[in-house]
């Protein structure tokens, strides 16, 4: 029996690709949404990371969300309920746990996209064990939203046999694989592989490539996406785990120069957070101004608002108070005000990164600018 298993059954859906002009539209909305952020505080957040979920059907070394206590998780219509408030809302990351880990993932897509009509980017990661499942799901989001092109991160920390070790369960790679395979053989689809460097996996990181491109031979180095552990008590539950931290300074930079230069705009923003991730690791501060709490927040499965997924900082739930309430209260401005003195003490994660890099362009440029000239003249001292 698979650990976390649920009932599913699938729904057929036609799966569209949104058209040129619909396409560039989108990608012109997306950036006029969050544009708004580069002077002023939004009346609701631009940006959300929805986590749907703390069970996870695999038993990952660097992550203890499936050890978490269980709680009633938001139904679909409480969630549409919350996300209708967000009228500012253009960016919208669902997370876990394991997503397709709920047996009613489909509702809770229905739901969210039904509430959500000016989002215009939306990402999900997924272990992949269930590639019936994701396919799914991705139809279901190109039948209800045509407009949107979902990027969906499928994880894959090693080959076969140390990606099984970590994610601790055999059979994980292969069903990763067949998963990516099914997306990149789906239109309006943007399919990425992620991987999280740890202890475990940081010298295996050629290895790790070597076995994407033998399995997924259409896949591009430029939609391989890192993450360096990140240490999470509200979210990933692994705080007692910080010493699987790895030092991956010089393997990030070896990475950036083999992906070569950048030919999108999901490009362009994943250069420049592995070249600031890459110095961030060395020692220094990332000085690109976090949007925690600015134009950005974390929801929990059960409700409760977060400034991001490391800051354990609950701030209300949604189920108690409004949602904008609580965006608008005394203790969300204080938080801010914390966050931008570092009181929280600062990182450079990729689910931060991101609207970071979004949030304040110009400092984003000049900061990766400098990094990029001090890379073209550094050794290449990690692994390819």
């Amino acid at each position: 029996m698979i650990v976390g298993a649920v009932p599913w059954e699938p729904r057929a859906e036609p799966v569209r690709r949104p058209s040129p002009l619909v396409r560039l539209r989108g990608r012109a909305e997306l950036v006029a949404g969050l544009a708004q952020t580069w002077w002023r505080r939004p009346a609701t957040p631009t940006r959300v990371v929805l986590d749907l979920t703390r069970r996870c059907n695999l038993r990952c070394a660097m992550c203890r969300t499936w050890e978490s206590p269980r709680r009633t998780e938001l139904r679909p219509a409480e969630l549409g309920r919350v996300l209708a408030r967000m009228t500012e809302l253009r960016w919208l990351d669902l997370t876990g746990g394991e997503i397709f880990v709920r047996a009613d993932v489909d509702e809770v897509l229905r739901a969210v996209l039904g509430a959500t009509p000016a989002v215009r980017m939306l990402h999900f990661q997924t272990n992949g064990w269930w590639h019936d499942r994701v396919a799914t799901g991705v139809a279901t989001i190109s039948a209800l939203r045509p407009e949107l092109e979902p990027i969906v991160t499928v994880s894959i920390d090693g080959p076969a046999s140390l990606h099984d070790r970590i994610r601790g369960r055999i059979g994980a790679f292969d069903r990763a694989v067949a998963t990516a395979r099914t997306l990149l053989a789906m239109p309006g689809v943007e399919l990425h592989v992620g991987t999280t460097v740890t202890r475990t996996n940081v010298d295996a990181l050629a290895d790790t490539w070597d076995a994407i491109a033998s399995a997924l031979p259409g896949l591009s180095r430029t939609r391989w996406h890192w993450n360096a552990m990140q240490i999470s008590q509200h979210f990933y539950g692994n705080a007692a785990d910080a010493e699987q931290r790895a030092c991956t300074s010089a393997a990030l930079r070896s990475h950036v120069r083999a992906r070569g230069l950048p030919r999108s705009m999901v490009e362009a923003m994943e250069t420049a957070y592995l070249v600031n991730l890459a110095a961030f690791e060395a020692g220094e501060p990332s000085r690109i101004p976090c949007q925690a709490l600015r134009s950005t927040m974390f929801l929990s499965p059960e409700g409760d608002v977060y400034p991001c997924h490391l800051y354990d900082r609950p701030l209300g739930n949604v189920r108690e108070r409004d949602v904008l309430e609580i965006w608008n209260d005394a203790a969300t401005l204080a938080a801010r005000r914390d966050i931008e003195a570092l009181a929280c003490g600062g990182c450079f994660s990729a689910c931060e990164a991101y609207p970071a890099i979004a949030g304040a362009p110009l400092q984003a440029i000049a900061r990766t600018a400098r990094r990029v000239l001090a890379l073209a003249t550094s050794e290449d001292d990690g692994p390819r």
